[in-house]
């Protein structure tokens, strides 16, 4: 019955399918064709095209498998071929089969030698469990070898042809996961290749099971340590790598099992990778439940992505990162679609120009293609710098309908692409499938280029030269590599880089050349542990490693060049007490090193990761990133004795909020319990026993309060009343600040209350002294305005003191623009006090107009005392502006958290308030100077962080959503818009989402602000440190 019912879906899908709309291009210069479809293949996976044109792609036939599903019974690799030249596969064969939950294929490529594995020597185990035929081969280019590498969930395989008959006849099993894990599609996956004959695949987080990596070379090797620390970084030459629930990690290795190494960490599921031309790696990763978008990555050895699984599958727990929020974690290029599977660089001149060089990435969630341009990232100290990774953004390039879910995704000898289609949005196995060609417009449909490889042997010295300047890279390093292979060659290539490196404006194929010769030239180090007959040299050179670096350690903020010289100090094992010397000599310089100071305590942690000595002295620091520092350390190396050092923590001076929540965050590891639990905790759990605590300090109590929704309901008008009455000033403005956002009927009286004693004390003295929870208390009465007893109790403090009287005229300004007689009170309160105050005060009321006109745009600049245009914002604001003092800087907080402002806190958080559309600015004054603080007001679009790109959603019902994705988990989608508010839609209704290359934050926001608290903004942008 049930095969019945199976059988019976499997012909409603088929129309179903055939019925959808094929996908499309967005470039009328490309053009998107199907090449194969079921019953041809089914379910496909992993994709890759050989030298031939032939196309290579896995059928995955037991990922989730159905009962009585009538599919083969393993998945299998098959061969898919256009004979007759039409651009259609007529001829289908299964090169290899017997693997289960395979997820990525990739053939030898043509530059790269035969791969050499030795069976024989090493006792190999074939697929089958019988030894593996072992004889070497036979020459250094047997026309008929065919080498193929498979990556299934739980191994990664060489299959070999040998005989030319397609048919795999040895197989050898290079990597072995070892794990109780089962899951289909998070164990390894991706297989990609550098220049230097490096091979890089991906381990995804295993649903954090316990694991051991093993290649075929470790498992032959007597002696070899059987487990690794976990959560390590580093891996020693040939060590197996172990662990569990650190989340996803990248591995090096040579493509014959050998020189297994980790390579880098921090992600959820780094499924697919590609090298391009400059040797740089770049992976796509899915995102956390709550911590979208899914990343596109620029990976460097030794990197750290953020992501750990062990902290929760939400990624928000404090000591999880997902844009290098974290110091020593690394941030993302772009943010992808839903799904990202697979991941080319184009090399190749036949898409346009502009193509070259471009990241293509598959969303299998979101039915599209997507192009990414790389823009250089700069260094955020010296902008004009230029620093060594990137960022870009999605740009839709094919788009599908519903059954549209590419998968893999790879480069024909041609320059068109292959695309796998898993079809249907099910995870269960159903049978259908499609394989796609995308190609230039205007290009024939042949495929085979085999003659641009398969004499590359017999190729003249000139030959071979012109060959190093072809647009396909796998043309050029095929050349070159020929070309190393004798002393005449040899020479010629050092021609020919002299001859490149001597054009003054190289073109970008110009660049490639060069870069192939010079890897061509390259001769690999050997791979041998270095050979010192004196200890004292060995740490006399490692010391002098560390003296070279730390310079570079000053220069820079780049978080790429950060994570490298820590690398590779890393890597020379700098010992424990050189680190401290250089801590302690850098606490001492007149100038905050907090910076440099980071980057010594952070090496030493992957150094000396047990250091008590090192954990105390950052718990004793100043600076909020040093002891934070330290007690993510101490709680993630479970250093239990220094417990109560970082519950010290709590009580010291500075506190910041990431400080406050990392160390609650640390005494829950501390104490045993599960770091997944706080990932699935709200705040308010943590925080309301403190609050009540008559032990806890005023500081902690601020910050908890900094960390408590407003309108949580244990928050009651009591409690706060009880902090009110505090001796600690800052301990009473948070008391007031939650008043003012509080839903209470209670928060008016309290805060008319507190603002009245301002004019109580002008009464008596013209000039009294400012308090901040007086300005605050009519902020909070603004939040309240449209209630009458408020709107009542501000208009009654018209007659207050200069600054006082501004703060209250801006809080009634939205309500005075339909309140008429309100109006006349506020012209009247104008004419008190001095020349400045009523030139402020006219800025209020000019802006209430401006505000109120319908055309404001048509307005005389002259008739309306505001700045006219960009450029006149930035005179007026730029020029000739006294120094910030504590009173603008104050003045710009509140303005920066008032609802009649610019609104900044709906969306970005600072200190622990505010919301969590856009990125926290918390410490915006150390990444941006004035100008361009300005200039991100004044023009929010022109330059946008990948992990805040505004998406549109358009659901099946046809209404259309844009924002910011803020979360997505349980079969929901959360969207955040400009005006801070948010809004969840079910994710199976979201019928497309395309990003958009505008920001989320609003246009004209300087609309909503006189010069003067736009200049007062700033103020308090710069000073977040």
């Amino acid at each position: 019955m049930r095969l019945a019912v199976v059988m019976l879906l499997s012909g409603l899908l088929s129309p179903l399918c055939a019925d959808d709309a094929p996908p499309r291009s967005l470039d009328e210069r490309l053009t998107i064709e199907l090449f194969a479809e079921q019953p041809q293949l089914r379910t496909p996976t992993g994709i890759d095209v050989d030298h031939h044109g032939r196309v290579w792609v896995i059928e995955s036939n037991t990922h989730f498998r159905p009962e009585d599903y009538d599919g083969h019974p393993s998945d299998r690799l098959l061969i898919l071929t256009d004979t007759d030249g039409d651009g259609r596969a007529d001829d289908v064969k299964t090169f290899a089969d017997g693997f289960q939950f395979a997820m990525s294929v990739a053939v030898r490529p043509v530059w790269l030698d035969e791969v050499r594995v030795e069976s024989e020597e090493l006792g190999v185990e074939s697929k089958e469990g019988d030894t593996a035929q072992t004889a070497p081969h036979a020459a250094p280019h047997n026309p008929q070898l065919t080498q193929v590498f498979l990556a299934e969930r739980s191994g990664l395989w060489l299959l070999e042809d040998t005989d030319g008959d397609d048919l795999c006849d040895r197989r050898t099993k290079l990597v072995t996961l070892e794990t109780e894990g089962n899951y289909p599609h998070n164990g390894l996956a991706g297989c990609a290749f550098g220049a230097l004959g490096w091979m890089y695949f991906g381990l995804g987080e295993n649903l954090g099971a316990p694991y051991k990596l093993v290649s075929r070379e470790m498992a032959q090797s007597p002696g070899v340590p059987d487990a690794f620390p976990q959560d390590s970084q580093l891996s020693t030459l040939n060590s197996p790598l172990s662990g569990g629930g650190e989340g996803g990690n990248l591995y090096r290795m040579r493509p014959n099992g050998t020189h297994l190494t980790h390579w880098a960490t921090g992600f959820w599921n780094p499924h697919a990778s590609c090298v391009d031309a400059f040797g740089r790696v770049f992976t796509v990763d899915n995102d956390p439940d709550s911590r979208p978008p899914c990343r596109l990555l620029h990976i460097i050895e030794g990197g750290d992505y953020g992501f750990r699984f062990r902290n929760g599958r939400k990624g928000l727990h404090p000591f999880t990162s997902w844009n290098g929020e974290i110091p020593g974690t690394l941030p993302m290029v772009a943010g992808t679609g839903e799904a990202p599977s697979g991941i080319l660089a184009y090399e190749h001149d036949a898409f346009p120009e502009e193509y070259l060089g471009n990241l293509f990435v598959t969303s299998w969630g979101d039915h599209r293609i997507d192009r990414f341009r790389l823009k250089v990232r700069r260094d955020p100290l010296r902008p004009r710098v230029i620093g060594p990774s990137f960022e870009s953004i999605a740009e839709p390039v094919i788009t599908g309908g519903e059954n549209f879910r590419p998968v893999g995704i790879a480069l024909a000898p041609d320059g068109s692409m292959f695309v796998s289609d898993w079809v249907l949005r099910d995870y269960k196995l159903h049978g259908m499938g499609r394989v796609w060609r995308v190609r230039p417009t205007e290009s024939k449909p042949s495929l085979d280029r085999s003659h641009e490889f398969s004499m590359m042997n017999s190729h003249s010295l000139d030959e071979l030269k012109s060959l190093t300047s072809s647009a396909s890279l796998p043309v050029r390093r095929a050349a070159a590599h020929e070309l190393s292979r004798t002393s005449e060659g040899r020479n010629a290539l050092i021609d020919l880089a002299l001859e490149l490196q001597a054009e003054r404006e190289p073109s970008p194929n110009q660049r490639r050349s060069t870069q192939e010769v010079i890897w061509a030239r390259h001769n690999p180090a050997t791979e041998k542990p270095r050979q010192i007959p004196y200890p004292h040299l060995w740490e006399l050179e490692k010391q002098a490693a560390w003296i070279e670096n730390v310079d570079r350690l000053h220069a820079t903020d780049d978080p790429f060049n950060i994570a490298t010289t820590i690398h590779d100090l890393s890597v020379q094992n700098v010992p424990h007490w050189l680190l401290r010397h250089w801590y302690e000599i850098e606490k001492k310089t007149e100038t905050d090193q907090t910076r440099t100071r980071l980057m010594s305590a952070r090496t030493a942690r992957r150094i000396h990761r047990d250091s008590v000595e090192f954990v105390q002295q950052l718990l004793q620091e100043q600076s909020p990133r040093l002891r934070r520092l330290g007690v993510q350390w101490a709680a993630e190396e479970r250093l239990s004795d220094l417990r109560p050092q970082v519950e010290a923590a709590l009580k010291s001076e500075p506190m910041t909020s990431d400080l406050f929540l990392a160390t609650l965050a640390a005494l829950e590891m501390l104490d045993g319990k599960d770091p997944k639990d706080f990932d699935q905790t709200p705040p308010g759990k943590y925080v309301f026993p403190l609050l009540q605590d008559p032990a806890a300090s005023p500081a902690v109590k601020a910050q908890a309060l900094r960390l408590v929704d407003p309108a949580d309901e244990g928050l009651t008008p009591d409690l706060l009343k009880s902090l009110l009455a505090s001796d600690d000033p800052t301990l009473r403005l948070e008391a007031i600040r939650s008043l003012g956002m509080s839903p209470s009927p209670d928060a008016v009286e309290i805060l008319a209350a507190t603002a009245r004693r301002q004019l109580d004390k002008f009464a008596v003295d013209e000039r009294p002294i400012e308090v901040q929870e007086e300005r605050w208390a009519l902020l909070g009465l603004a939040a309240h305005v449209q209630r009458p007893e408020a709107r009542e109790a501000l208009a009654d403090m018209l007659p207050g003191p200069d600054g006082f009287r501004t703060d209250v005229f801006r809080a009634l300004r939205e309500v005075a623009m339909t309140d008429h007689q309100l109006l006349i009170r506020m012209a009247r309160a104008r004419e008190a006090g001095t020349a400045e105050a009523r030139r402020e005060l006219n800025g209020q009321l000019f802006l209430i107009d401006w505000l109120k006109h319908p055309n404001r745009e048509q307005l005389d600049p002259t008739t309306t005392g505001r700045p006219r245009g960009d450029d006149d914002w930035r005179d007026n604001v730029l020029a000739d502006e006294p120094a910030a003092t504590e009173f603008t800087v104050a003045a710009g907080e509140r303005i920066f958290f008032h609802p009649n402002g610019p609104r900044c806190y709906q969306c970005h958080t600072v200190n622990g308030r505010g919301g969590r559309i856009g990125p926290d600015l918390s410490r915006i004054g150390a990444a941006m100077s004035r100008e361009k603080l300005l200039d991100s007001i004044l023009n929010p679009s022109k330059e946008v962080s990948p992990q805040f790109t505004t998406w549109n959603l358009v659901t099946t019902a046809g209404q259309v959503h844009t924002g910011m994705i803020v979360f997505e988990n349980k079969g929901e989608t959360t969207i955040g818009n400009s005006d801070g508010k948010t809004v969840t839609i079910p994710t199976i209704d979201i019928e497309t989402r395309t990003p958009q290359t505008i920001s989320v934050m609003p246009e004209k926001l300087e609309d909503r602000l006189t010069v003067t608290e736009l200049r007062d903004l700033l103020a308090f942008l710069e000073s977040l440190r």
